[in-house]
């Protein structure tokens, strides 16, 4: 397992020996196909478990034209089945998206055919307020009250997966197929003291997004899972993952000329901007300087890159840190996680026997 510790030594405090996992977003530039954008996934989740990554999530993006990531579940089977030891699951899920029993038994699945490497992060994105977003909930069939149900959707999600019978949920009364001997491991996602709440009350794992919370770092919403939480029956303790977008390079000039390429691109095409009035180079660089600070991308060297993953870390008391590749393409991505990583550590018979 990768930890920050084993791959650099910054200068100043000891590093912190953390585990490191990756969630992928599909992202992809305009210019790449869906079943190249989809290969370079895959790429991205092998790089992962040659280089001792902890897990490899997936997200959710419904109607995205920069992402091949709709539906997690087919490409966790389909990773899952071509990796050998790294943990693969959803970074998240948006439970409104979908009715609870449907990810119950989804997820059912996917633990059954490869037990206890499946991990299941929900989330429960808001939605918006546009046409476009409006065509979208109608599309998912999705009800706009979804999103204040998330909580006791949560409840009748863990109910079928811990078969609890329908004591509380007549629903419960319906039988899980395939019944596993453990359930995958469920994961709130957030980035508001509120979901924190939510996670803390269910005794589960809580993934602050970190890299959604446009300028503000909220230990707040750590905070509040931490002192909120309810030890489970089974003796589970607070955990809490940490999602920090991230571009690693050679040297630290080359990896800020990196990140603000892709920074550049994703304004140009972001539809913000009208295709017959492109930006100046002096207004298209502030922009995209702006866009790094305020999403908090972290970047540089792989010294500089383990020592700012250090800060932050212990800023928000990770137990766990998610690194999120910024820029598009697969090889980008593949650069990022080797060198954050450092050199492999994990090379079984078969994949030695395949090289």
């Amino acid at each position: 397992m990768t930890t920050i510790s084993e791959t650099a030594q910054p200068v100043g405090p000891p590093p912190l020996s953390i585990p490191l996992s990756v969630l992928e977003r599909g992202g992809h530039s305009a210019e790449t196909s869906g079943e190249q954008a989809l290969q370079d996934v895959v790429e991205t989740a092998r790089t992962a478990d040659a280089y001792g990554y902890h897990r490899f999530w997936i997200a959710e993006h419904h109607a995205a034209q920069k992402s091949a990531s709709s539906f997690p579940a087919v490409l966790i089977a389909h990773i899952a089945a071509l990796t050998e030891r790294i943990r693969v699951g959803s970074g998240g899920v948006m439970l409104p998206n979908h009715p609870p029993f449907t990810v119950a038994e989804q997820f059912a699945t996917l633990q059954a055919l490869h037990p206890g490497r499946i991990d299941l992060g929900i989330g429960r994105s808001s939605g918006g307020t546009t046409a476009a977003h409006r065509l979208l909930e109608a599309a998912l069939r999705r009800d706009p009250r979804a999103v204040t149900e998330f909580p006791a959707q949560i409840d009748e999600l863990l109910g079928f997966l811990h078969h609890r019978g329908p004591d509380r949920n007549r629903f419960h009364a319906l039988p899980l197929t395939p019944h596993t001997a453990t359930p995958p491991e469920v994961h709130v996602l957030g980035a508001s003291a509120n979901s924190g709440r939510i996670a803390a009350e269910r005794s589960l794992p809580f993934v602050y997004g970190h890299h959604l919370s446009r300028t503000v770092c909220r230990p707040e919403a750590v905070e509040r899972y931490r002192s909120a939480f309810e030890p489970g029956p089974d003796g589970a303790q607070p955990y809490v993952i940490v999602s920090v977008q991230v571009v690693c390079a050679e040297s630290d000039e080359r990896a800020e000329s990196l990140a603000l390429e892709t920074a550049v691109y994703l304004i140009a095409h972001s539809g913000d901007t009208a295709p017959d009035a492109p930006l100046s180079p002096v207004r298209e660089k502030y922009l995209a300087e702006r866009a790094l600070e305020e999403y908090q991308v972290v970047r540089g060297a792989p010294a500089t890159v383990a020592a700012e993953l250090d800060r932050l870390a212990a800023e928000l008391g990770a137990d766990e840190l998610m690194i999120v590749p910024y820029e598009l393409s697969g090889a980008a991505r593949g650069r990022t996680l080797r060198l954050a990583a450092g050199a492999p550590r994990t090379q079984s018979p078969r994949r030695a026997a395949r090289s």
